[in-house]
């Protein structure tokens, strides 16, 4: 009940500050719909299937891509590392009587689903406007475990993010490290073109990384692309990142604050 509460305060200081939500938003379509304008070319020069995927699918991908990356690519690090170590702000933490990871989880959660819901708005009048088809399951289990992939896929984001604020606590400059997880991100997660495009073995190393967990697969669930052993497979992968990343987390957060100073690094 506790972290509940903390999540309603959180939602409220969204609430108040939504016009930055919808611009972020916003932001996060622009990308999406550019790589979609590039494949509706490449199918009216191609052909009707490329990869195993026709056009509809392609268009699919992309317009749930651009939801997926406002629900569940969280954006805590740079606050971590520049706004609590750097500036000294993890005393207030420290101090409370409640976890510093639960309360950034649902800080960042409210975010989240604040700025995924005003995806899907914008998602809606793009599909009613254009006229587009949109793919999505419809299987009662296969939406449940859908769900479930989405909150994994979430957490999955949110202590990959957090580990790498947590960096701040060894390096003088954050930022290095921020854009080449970006970059990672946009080539393993699957934002540039699905994974099932790529090379062979970079596909197959794509697949190992905890990357596609966060994006890519999930969107495939909700597509319906996954059937049930295939959706299992992919729950338990993000099972074990997050043990994995949990696990780094925990031994960062311990040997790094023993490093932090109260007026800031």
């Amino acid at each position: 009940m506790r972290y509940f509460r903390i999540f309603l305060i959180h939602l409220h200081r969204v609430i108040e500050n939504r016009s930055r939500s919808i611009v972020w938003t916003l932001l996060a379509l622009f990308n999406p719909l550019i790589y979609l304008c590039y494949w509706l070319a490449v199918y009216k020069s191609s052909g009707s299937m490329i990869g195993g995927w026709s056009l509809s699918e392609v268009t699919s991908y992309y317009l749930l891509l651009s939801v997926a990356g406002s629900f569940l690519i969280a954006h805590i690090d740079e606050s971590v590392a520049i706004e609590d170590i750097y500036e000294g702000g993890l005393v207030k933490y420290v101090i409370r009587p409640f976890s510093y990871f639960w309360d950034l989880f649902f800080g960042e959660l409210s975010w989240r689903i604040f700025q995924g819901l005003i995806g899907i708005g914008i998602l809606f009048i793009i599909g009613i406007s254009f006229q587009l088809l949109i793919s999505f399951v419809s299987s009662p289990l296969h939406i449940f475990m859908t769900f479930i992939s989405f909150l994994l896929a979430y957490t999955l984001s949110f202590l990959f993010k957090m580990i790498l604020g947590f960096s701040a606590f060894w390096l003088t400059e954050f930022r290095g490290i921020q854009s080449s997880a970006e970059i990672i991100l946009l080539i393993f997660a699957g934002f540039i073109v699905p994974l099932q495009f790529l090379p062979t073995q970079i596909k197959e190393i794509s697949f190992l990384l905890p990357f596609a967990y966060m994006v890519y697969f999930p969107i495939l669930a909700i597509q319906g692309r996954l059937e049930y052993v295939e959706l299992l497979g992919v729950l338990g992968m993000q099972i074990l990142w997050i043990g994995f990343f949990a696990c780094v987390y925990r031994l960062m957060w311990n040997r790094g604050i023993k490093l932090f100073t109260g007026v800031g690094q």
